[in-house]
């Protein structure tokens, strides 16, 4: 197959290259730098499309063209989610397309609604207009959190890796449900390999799932007891939702990202969001990463 990435220099769309080109697929990214990408890779695209950004229709039309699948790896951003992804939908349309892999790889929003939490209104417009209006089906995956981003990201400070500490609200109960990066790209390039990928539809996967304490103590066990971990315990769930309340009142939705983790938190340890992971057996060529063996690949942390 040759597989179009939008968005290939991104967290998802370069392990999704590096999955697809492993399993002898020719992969074609569109993007403004390609030099964000390790010089090896960018030898291995079967082409790199430069685009000025996601209205840039000339730079959809060239990348689009021939291709066999599509996998939209855009960022968090409403407008590249909205907006840049229906405007990908629709080359895609034009060029005959049949299989279109939408960004999507977070808890699963299916079971929200709109207006309730920030982060995945661009979600949820962008599939209720797919549904209605295109004849290309796309895929959604749905992931819970992405693993080297929880660790990674400024924004919500979760884990100090100087301290080794992990931040969390509630009793402590609740696992989390997360997907690493490289069983995100595995599980992508198999969905938009079966033979009834043009059909669109759900899929369900996890990696790992986690109490804040069962983090911890895998922590240590990939560091083989020579480094102690902690936890902080920030409040409980009425806590969380009496800041979310507040920073709501007094922070326009435009900035939601300066307060929206908290909403992240409040559903999560609600489970409103929560699924069972059914689809990870309809993909038994993907080895599912381990909480421990996720901090083994990370020493960093």
């Amino acid at each position: 197959m040759l597989i179009l990435i939008a968005g290939i220099t991104g967290m998802v769309g370069q392990p999704c290259a590096e999955a697809a080109i492993a399993r002898g697929h020719q992969v074609r990214g569109i993007g403004r730098d390609p030099e964000k990408l390790p010089a090896k890779l960018r030898q291995q695209l079967e082409s790199f499309v430069t685009s000025s950004g996601i209205y840039d229709m000339a730079a959809l039309e060239r990348a689009v063209a021939n291709v066999d699948a599509v996998i939209c790896a855009y960022g968090f951003k409403p407008e590249c989610l909205v907006e840049g992804q229906l405007l990908l939908l629709r080359a895609a349309e034009r060029a005959g397309v049949k299989i279109f892999h939408a960004a999507s790889w977070n808890y699963d929003w299916t079971l929200g609604y709109l207006g309730q939490h920030e982060s995945y209104d661009p979600y949820l417009s962008f599939h209720a207009q797919a549904r209605i209006s295109s004849r290309l089906k796309p895929i959604y995956m749905f992931t819970g959190i992405i693993a080297d981003w929880m660790f990674t990201n400024d924004r919500d400070k979760v884990w100090d890796r100087d301290t080794k500490t992990l931040s969390y609200f509630g009793d402590g109960k609740k696992q989390w449900i997360c997907t690493t990066m490289r069983d995100i790209a595995s599980y992508t390039i198999e969905a938009i390999s079966e033979p009834n990928a043009d059909k669109g539809g759900y899929i369900r996967v996890e990696s790992f799932r986690f109490t804040p304490a069962e983090l911890t103590e895998a922590y240590e066990r990939a560091r083989s007891g020579k480094v102690s971990t902690h936890l902080k315990n920030e409040g409980s769930l009425d806590d969380a939702i009496a800041m979310l309340t507040k920073a709501r009142q007094t922070i326009s939705p435009v900035d939601h990202d300066k307060y929206v983790g908290l909403s992240y938190l409040e559903h999560m340890l609600k489970g409103t969001w929560d699924y069972k992971p059914v689809d990870c057996k309809r993909f038994p060529g993907v080895k599912q990463t381990t909480l421990e063996e996720f901090f083994k690949q990370y020493p960093e942390l």
